[in-house]
C-alpha cells in the first residue's frame, strides 16, 4: 500500500509542479496573440486547468494523508509534512487570493488587446510564487527534512 501511495503523491507532485511550469511559460505567450485568439484560448485553458490542478493537488494532498496514517517511519510532526500541508494551504490561498484574479485580468488583456503587458507581469508575479512554494516543497520531500 505505502508503494502505491508513493507513486500517486510523486505522480500527483510531477503533474503539479510539471503543469505550474508549463503555465507559467504558456500563459503569457497566448496573452500576446492578442484578441480574439488569445481571450479565447485564456478562457478554454482556464476552465480545463482549474480541473487539472485540482486533480493533481487534491492526488497529493490525499496520497500523503495516507502516507502518513500508514507510516510508522514519518508522523504529522516531521519537517517535510508540516511543510507539505502548509504549502498546500499557502497555495491555495494563493491562487483564490491572487491567481484567480491575475487569471480574470490576462484573460480580459488578452480578449480586448489592452494593457496586455501589466496583465502578464501581475498574472508571472502570482504565478512564479507558487512555483517557488512548490519547488520548496519538492526538496523538503526529497530531503525527508525535519524527519
Amino acid at each position: 500500500m505505502r508503494n502505491f501511495l508513493l507513486f500517486l503523491h510523486i505522480v500527483g507532485a510531477a503533474g503539479w509542479l510539471g503543469g505550474g511550469l508549463y503555465v507559467f511559460q504558456t500563459y503569457s505567450q497566448i496573452a500576446r496573440m492578442g484578441p480574439p485568439a488569445g481571450g479565447d484560448t485564456l478562457k478554454g485553458l482556464e476552465k480545463r486547468s482549474g480541473m487539472y490542478f485540482g486533480v493533481t493537488s487534491g492526488l497529493v494532498f490525499l496520497s500523503g494523508v495516507g502516507l502518513v496514517l500508514t507510516s510508522d517511519a514519518f508522523g504529522w510532526a516531521d519537517g517535510f509534512v508540516l511543510i507539505g500541508l502548509g504549502a498546500f494551504i499557502l497555495s491555495g490561498i494563493i491562487q483564490s487570493l491572487v491567481g484567480k484574479k491575475a487569471n480574470e485580468r490576462l484573460t480580459e488583456a488578452a480578449s480586448t488587446g489592452s494593457g496586455i503587458e501589466p496583465a502578464i507581469r501581475s498574472w508571472q508575479f502570482g504565478s512564479v510564487w507558487d512555483l517557488v512554494i512548490l519547488v520548496v516543497v519538492v526538496w523538503a520531500m526529497v530531503t525527508k527534512l525535519g524527519a
